[in-house]
């Protein structure tokens, strides 16, 4: 059996390790070396951050990646980089390369296949395109927005410098006297709302309990209705009633029931007639008033005097007369 010295089996696990390391080493380039691949290059005046390594992608289709950047001619605005195809494919002449980014900035080339009927071989050199970065498609954006912003803060600051030479100092007392009071009305309209809200709370707010309130009268409306029908249809009928009966009759008869009783009024207030007299006559009322008189002293007389008008004696003796008290009230 061959036997191998020490130095003999260092040199093969040397050379077995230099030729792993060079695979490895190519592997993470992105080189295949078991692969038939295609080798074309492009020239760019800048690369925006693309490495080795980098996908190469037609319509979204990794075919190969970036194997090399270099600087030609110690010119630095001259970058050749080297993109091999490992995809059996095939490239019209007048196709381009475009360096892009996505948006975590990772740099790929895209190849925008042409129309031609000649293809690329392993050497030619593609056309060469880069996009713009984010960065620069905002400063695109940003740069009209910004000269506006610029021209609109010059123009405020015109207007301010106009405004403080305007405004006296009376004026700013009046301002910031303005300003207080919106202030106060701020906080009042604050207050406002909170009473607002206080009114509208479901469980204590008076306008929630106004509105079950009434919410309960119209559902006792409802409730009754046929009550009040009813009671609208009596009202109807009275009202019928009062309509259809001699109303006018009535009147009528109350009328001349007036006009007698102002006339009778009337003949009370002349002399013709007893009761005429009676009330406007004043020699008739003292004649009235003087029978009265004598009809009291017959009264009291025959009240103290009895035998003066029924005489029954049996002895024939006279009482003696007794004078009438009003007499003798009047002769003293």
């Amino acid at each position: 059996m061959l036997k191998l010295s020490n130095e003999t089996k260092v040199g093969v696990l040397t050379a077995l390790g230099i030729t792993l390391l060079v695979l490895g080493f190519n592997l993470l380039k992105g080189k295949s070396l078991f692969s038939h691949s295609k080798t074309i290059y492009a020239v760019y005046k800048q690369v925006n951050g693309l490495q080795p390594s980098n996908a190469v992608q037609v319509n979204g289709l990794v075919v190969g990646n970036v194997s090399n950047l270099d600087v030609m001619d110690h010119d630095p605005s001259k970058i050749l980089v080297t993109i091999t195809i490992s995809k059996k494919i095939e490239i019209p002449r007048n196709s381009v390369a475009r360096i892009s980014s996505d948006l975590l900035g990772t740099k790929t080339v895209q190849l925008d296949l042409g129309n031609a009927s000649d293809y690329l071989k392993t050497g030619d050199t593609i056309y060469a395109a880069v996009d713009g970065s984010m960065t620069d498609a905002l400063k695109e954006q940003l740069n009209p927005l910004v000269k506006k912003l610029q021209g609109t803060l010059m123009n405020i600051d015109s207007l301010l410098l106009n405004v403080n030479g305007l405004l006296d100092t009376t004026s700013k007392v009046h301002l910031q006297q303005a300003i207080k009071n919106l202030n106060t009305i701020t906080h009042n309209f604050t207050v406002t709302s909170a009473s607002l809200n206080t009114m509208m709370d479901p469980n204590t707010g008076s306008v929630p309990g106004t509105m079950r309130n009434l919410q309960e009268v119209t559902g006792n409306l409802k409730n009754n209705n046929e009550k009040i029908g009813h009671i609208l249809d009596n009202a109807e009928k009275t009202t019928g009633a009062l309509a259809n009966g001699n109303i006018d009759k009535t009147l009528q008869e109350l009328q001349s029931a007036a006009n007698s009783l102002n006339t009778t009024i009337a003949k009370l207030n002349t002399t013709d007639g007893t009761a005429g007299l009676l009330l406007n006559d004043k020699k008739v009322y003292n004649n009235l008033q003087y029978s009265l008189n004598n009809l009291n002293k017959l009264l009291e007389d025959l009240r103290i005097n009895p035998k003066r008008y029924v005489h029954f004696s049996l002895f024939g003796k006279k009482d003696k007369v007794k004078p009438i008290p009003s007499d003798t009230v009047k002769a003293q």
